[in-house]
């Protein structure tokens, strides 16, 4: 097995149209992509204001953040430092952050007398722009498995939400663990670095080694599966255990995400259930998994989409 996480070239992305053999021959790239590592590299144009909005965040983070938003533990409300479980973390979520009005509130918690107006800008064009990627990948994953008809139902349970975040470099006393091992809890995730030399983020392969994620190019993009769309697809697309190693030097990064909206039930088409691919996981109400997550890890129980909603698993937890 190649230890390296797959790199796709969608740069082109406007020559691709379903049915020809370049959407044919990207749409394999990225199921098999998928399938094996749960994630890939993704390359794409210079249309999306990445390093101007990177700009805008370093000077954000110089802002006394705690005073402007208060500092809170759940890991998708506002603004998050501190937190003991990831010390070198400091982060901003812009939850809903295409929904009308979200962007230009939450500037007006950065700004509240100025009128700024670049910041939401960037961050609606970066979004919107991740947001067509996302459904592009989606496309291709439902085109492969023959799950067209699905398709527009999926693409109205998810709600999008913008990670903000800031690593420091480690004291010499302290920890180099960004973030610990993990799945994540949700439908998909699209991350990005400002420096392409300051990596960190690595995945667990499926025999357990941890490969280093490298951003190739200032273009780079990296999909994550996560353990909502593993689900969905009877665990034909893996999803990766992944971390964030420190090193000695700070390091910037976005994650754009696509969370269960509430009430959306997780059910795995009957068209995925046959005799070489039994059931794997039952009917649940995805916006409820990462919250049991997380209580149940404030009691010291370690829950994993298998034990959540696994066949064998008990049914309460599901409703």
């Amino acid at each position: 097995m190649d230890l390296k996480v797959p790199t796709i070239d969608f740069r082109k992305s406007s020559e691709l149209e379903k049915g020809n053999e370049k959407w044919n021959l990207a749409r394999d790239e990225v199921y098999k992509a998928l399938e094996e590592y749960g994630c890939f590299e993704a390359l794409l144009d210079g249309e999306i204001p990445k390093e101007r909005l990177y700009e805008k965040l370093k000077q954000i983070f110089n802002f006394n953040l705690e005073k402007k938003f208060g500092n809170s533990q759940n890991v998708l409300v506002g603004y998050t430092r501190d937190n003991p479980r990831i010390p070198l973390q400091e982060r901003m979520i812009i939850d809903n952050v295409l929904n009308h009005g979200v962007i230009d509130n939450f500037s007006n918690i950065l700004w509240p007398h100025e009128g700024e107006t670049e910041f939401s800008d960037l961050v609606l064009t970066y979004s919107k722009k991740l947001s067509e990627f996302g459904d592009m990948v989606r496309r291709m994953v439902f085109d492969k498995l023959g799950l067209e008809n699905y398709l527009d139902e999926h693409k109205k349970t998810g709600d999008c939400l913008l990670a903000l975040i800031k690593y420091r470099a480690p004291k010499s006393e302290e920890t180099n663990v960004g973030v610990p091992p993990h799945t994540d809890k949700i439908i998909s995730t699209i991350l990005s670095q400002h420096d392409q030399h300051v990596n960190g983020l690595q995945i667990m392969n499926k025999n357990g080694q941890w490969l280093d994620v490298q951003y190739s190019s200032p273009h780079s993009y990296i999909f994550l599966v996560s353990d909502c769309l593993k689900a969905f697809t009877n665990g034909r697309l893996h999803c990766p255990t992944h971390r964030v190693i420190m090193g000695n030097e700070e390091r910037y990064s976005m994650g754009f995400s696509t969370i269960p909206k509430e009430g959306y039930i997780i059910k795995v088409p009957e068209e995925l259930v046959d005799d070489d691919h039994p059931l794997l996981y039952m009917p649940f109400d995805g916006s409820k998994y990462l919250p049991f997550y997380l209580s149940e890890a404030k009691r010291g129980i370690f829950v994993t989409l298998e034990s959540f909603c696994g066949v064998s698993v008990n049914i309460s937890n599901l409703s």
